[in-house]
């Protein structure tokens, strides 16, 4: 490997951030769709229109939890066979990679586009509402095997050493779909149609510009003929769990979100809610963002057996996580009013709900980056129980218990405080687990 590569740099802040900086600001980016989606439907369509975004999340959650497990699970073994100097099975394993994450999310598809009434409705919407959930719906699963590959491609441009690369093709596909959006929304009119198709242009190209890299021999990995291994296949799975339970219960704590606001303020509170997770879900990208920037390097050094670099890059790994936590929290604090209006600047009452929920959700930006981070780190590792294990936690158990219990004490307040308690509670097991496995790996 040439010495301009990220693997073979000195481990300092600098470098560091060089490295994760693109991809953080990818992620960004790469949760703009819905996010954009939101702003503008909200703006031209109504909060029926937001609202029926939040609804359709959950399942393309489901079909995107297949495509972000593939992609960290594989890359980190991918990794690990360059720090070993297996590249020719590194490239092998690549490609199989891609075939089996699309082919599998085309299938999840096929079987969402079949049942889509049915599952809306049993994800918290009504009858006034389900038009606008089936056109929106129809449009962004249909393209969801475009987006499995925007996700598994940005992971390898990062193990590719092409960081910038990935950043660019989001920043493209991201500056596209909001151009769509206001065209095809704002100007033409085409309604929820219009925001899917505007979200899918921008996975298109997100998704197939880089198979001129991985086609190309010039590339640090490039496809080669796929070989079966179930055993890697079953590790990568091992190892990517972590992300799939993440989003997993993303779907499942967005659908319970949506079910308890309807039942306690209806579709107001649905809207208010849908539009503080878009919120919340670009600082915490910032979290998955560096996890997934700084994962190739560590599973790198670990393939390598070295240690002293490990420990570096867990000790500064652990500085910028805080100095994100208490940062983009005092950010979401500050701004609570002006983003919101974002959303909400013709719908007063759907205003203050915001700037209410907002001010205590965004307690939980303060300890979902450790929880996060502490996720990628195992699963960097290729431990993927451990990594499971806090994921799960921190989302299966302890947001949907909250999102359960709390309302039923607290009110409209439970679901506010649902997602802060969760994530402090989350964070402790995640501090501990890394003290636990500490001397384990050398950190």
């Amino acid at each position: 490997m040439s010495d301009t590569l990220i693997y073979s740099r000195e481990i300092n802040i600098k470098n560091m951030l060089v490295f994760t900086v693109p991809t953080m600001v990818r992620m960004i980016f790469v949760s703009m769709y819905s996010i954009v989606d939101g702003i503008v439907v909200s703006n031209y369509v109504g909060s029926l229109g937001l609202s029926a975004i939040n609804i359709v999340y959950p399942v393309l959650n489901v079909c995107m939890a297949l495509a972000f497990m593939m992609a960290a699970g594989s890359s980190a073994i991918i990794g690990k066979k360059l720090g070993e100097g297996r590249t020719h099975e590194a490239n092998r394993f690549m490609s199989l990679s891609v075939i089996l994450t699309v082919s599998g999310i085309i299938a999840l598809a096929v079987i969402f586009l079949q049942f889509d009434e049915q599952i809306y409705m049993m994800l918290g919407s009504d009858e006034e509402m389900l038009p606008y959930c089936i056109e929106y719906g129809t449009i962004m699963v249909a393209g969801g095997p475009f987006w499995a590959l925007q996700v598994i491609f940005q992971s390898y441009l990062v193990t590719a050493d092409r960081p910038r690369l990935g950043l660019g093709l989001s920043i493209c596909a991201g500056l596209l779909n909001i151009v769509l959006d206001i065209l095809l929304v704002g100007v033409l009119g085409w309604g929820m149609q219009g925001a899917a198709i505007a979200s899918v242009a921008g996975m298109i190209i997100a998704g197939t510009v880089p198979l001129t890299i991985f086609f190309s021999k010039k590339s640090v990995i490039y496809f080669e003929r796929p070989e079966w291994n179930g055993n890697e296949v079953l590790k990568s799975l091992g190892n990517g769990s972590s992300e799939m339970v993440s989003n997993l219960a993303s779907a499942i704590t967005t659908t319970l979100f949506n079910l308890q606001m309807m039942e306690l303020i209806g579709e107001k509170g649905v809207a208010a809610i849908s539009a503080i997770l878009y919120l919340q879900f670009i600082f915490v990208a910032i979290f998955f963002g560096f996890a997934s920037g700084i994962a190739p390097v560590i599973s790198y050094n670990y393939g390598a057996e070295n240690k002293d670099n490990i420990k570096k890059l867990f000790n500064i790994s652990a500085k910028i996580v805080a100095a994100f936590s208490l940062s983009m929290f005092i950010i979401a604090e500050v701004l609570n009013r002006p983003l919101s209006m974002i959303f909400a600047s013709q719908d007063p009452i759907l205003l203050e709900l915001m700037v209410y929920g907002f001010r205590i959700i965004a307690i939980s930006v303060l300890f979902s980056g450790i929880t996060i981070f502490s996720s990628g780190f195992f699963t960097a590792l290729n431990n993927g129980k451990i990594s499971a294990v806090i994921s799960m936690l921190r989302t299966f158990v302890l947001e949907v218990g909250a999102l359960l219990l709390l309302p039923v004490f607290m009110g409209i307040d439970g679901v506010w405080w649902a997602l802060p308690i969760a994530e402090i509670l989350a964070a402790l097991v995640a501090v501990y687990m890394l003290m636990k496995y500490r001397k384990v790996y050398g950190y």
